[in-house]
């Protein structure tokens, strides 16, 4: 519960209303002493994030009454008044009276009616003291050289942080079964045994595994509640971000045990599951994608004659990411590349990339009239020119020339570029003549995967690049003409370990 000045307008504050069905009814008044006929929003966290509940007018008095007749969900939420300023209460009791002023909405709210806010603002308030002694004992350690001094303070400071934990700790004893109780244990670090190797030193490894282990003993991962409150949100961040390591197969397999932990609560596996796919379906690394499509197999995407368990999106919606994982699900890192076959300039010999001696192959799809591939593909030959043609890697470049300006724009590009690299593409004889008839191309010179090649890669916007190995198996995507090298390099490196 803290109060806050917030650097934007009370509208911003809203990506949507919620409207809190089947919550119980509550009753929130809040006395602000300084407003007079102003409006003031309550507004509740889904995850670590603000959104409009409902909407209040305080009276000449500065009371404020929110009693949304649909309810509100229990968790943290924030009184907005204008400014905008807010502070944040814990809700979960069918009456709530505040009373505080405008100018200092923290320091001087009194809870005039609500045993968990209560002792949540106790709890802060005890914080934020203890808080102050930290930083005075910090200070004092930093600014002295004195061993036996240092001493000391450091022991002041192992006392302080004994006694915030033995006020935590009674807290929630004596307040079991309440959100402010849980909240604060959510806030808390498992204490958990140190492990020691054989010669007694720390085993940083068995250590970082018995936490991860543990990480979730403080959270009820059934209690609905909990994406309500932001500590929840911050720490799956921090579990998928800092406590994984980012490997797609470690990421899946990891996910898959915390989501089954969820499976209790409808939103909490909501949460958990959109959490996790968002984070994967727009990331940046590499290879993450993978992640995307595991987990819209497993969670979006129904088998034949089952029922999808992401009961709360749309049809439409549900087709679409379906489809985009279908897409993407065979061009994940360590997939075979499946072959494109298509015509030189000359629209006289196919090629394959299969059928390349190189020992990697760059794939680069790019489109004539593509303002970015005319600058992208003459830095990546650059590049092929300088090292990657030494390093045996070969460019296979599929261009798109289905009518008479692509193919001429094509031929143009390659020749004043000297592009001395493999050039192929979908020509307009090609293109046009399979359309009537793609038997006559099929299978004595290439593949229907060839000829509809930009579904095959998903091409839906150029350029676009990936690695191949030896055996045709995808080890890079969407590289830059410089990481194209290093990585190469590393590749060649881990082969050459064994």
């Amino acid at each position: 519960m803290l109060a806050r000045t917030i650097a934007f307008l009370p509208c911003a504050l809203a990506l949507h209303i919620v409207t809190a069905q089947d919550a119980p009814q509550r009753v929130i008044e809040v006395h602000v002493e300084g407003l007079s006929n102003d409006t003031v929003y309550l507004a509740n966290y889904y995850g670590n994030k603000l959104f409009y509940a409902d909407t209040a007018v305080a009276n000449t008095k500065g009371l404020a009454r929110f009693n949304d007749p649909k309810g509100y969900k229990a968790g943290v939420y924030a009184v907005v008044i204008p400014g905008p300023k807010y502070f944040e209460i814990v809700v979960n009791e069918p009456r709530i009276v505040l009373h505080t002023t405008a100018d200092d909405l923290m320091g001087d709210l009194v809870v005039k009616e609500s045993v968990e806010n209560n002792v949540f603002l106790a709890y802060i308030r005890f914080l934020a003291d203890r808080k102050m002694e930290g930083d005075a004992l910090r200070e004092g350690m930093q600014g002295t050289d004195d061993p036996i001094a240092k001493a000391g303070l450091k022991a002041d400071m192992e006392a302080l942080d004994r006694t915030v934990k033995a006020y935590q700790r009674k807290l929630i004893a004596d307040n079991s079964g309440t959100l402010a109780a849980g909240l604060v244990h959510m806030s808390m670090t498992p204490e958990l045994p140190e492990i020691r190797k054989a010669d007694g030193t720390l085993d940083s490894l068995a250590a970082y595994h018995q936490f991860r282990e543990h990480y979730w003993d403080h959270f009820d991962l059934s209690d609905e509640r909990i994406v309500r409150v932001p500590i929840f949100a911050n720490k799956l961040e921090e579990y998928m971000t800092r406590m994984v390591p980012q490997v797609p197969d470690t990421i899946n397999r990891l996910a898959d045990a915390l989501i089954a932990r969820t499976e209790a609560s409808e939103e909490v596996f909501k949460y958990v599951v959109h959490s996790y796919t968002h984070k994967y379906e727009t990331s940046d690394i590499m290879g993450m994608d993978a992640v995307f499509v595991h987990l819209a197999q497993t969670y979006y995407c129904p088998a034949p004659g089952k029922a999808s368990r992401a009961t709360w999106m749309s049809d439409e919606k549900l087709e679409k990411l379906c489809e985009r994982a279908r897409k993407m699900a065979p061009l994940t890192l360590g997939k075979p590349a499946k072959d494109i076959i298509l015509t030189d300039s000359t629209e006289q010999r196919w090629i394959g990339f299969h059928s390349l001696p190189a020992e990697y192959v760059v794939i680069v799809f790019w489109d004539p009239n593509c303002g970015v591939c005319k600058k992208e593909l003459p830095a990546l030959y650059e590049v092929y020119k300088d090292t990657l043609k030494a390093m045996g890697v070969e460019v296979f470049a599929v261009a798109k020339a289905v009518d008479d300006v692509l193919l001429r724009d094509w031929k143009k590009f390659i020749r004043e570029q000297e592009l001395d690299w493999v050039n192929v593409a979908l020509t307009k004889t090609v293109y046009e003549e399979a359309r009537k008839d793609p038997m006559k191309y099929i299978p004595k010179l290439t593949t229907l995967e060839s000829l509809n090649y930009a579904d095959t890669y998903d091409v839906f916007s150029t350029p676009k690049i990936f690695l191949v190995d030896g055996d045709r198996k995808f080890v890079g995507k969407q590289l830059a003409p410089e990481q194209i090298e290093d990585l190469v390099r590393r590749l060649k490196e881990r082969k050459a370990k064994g």
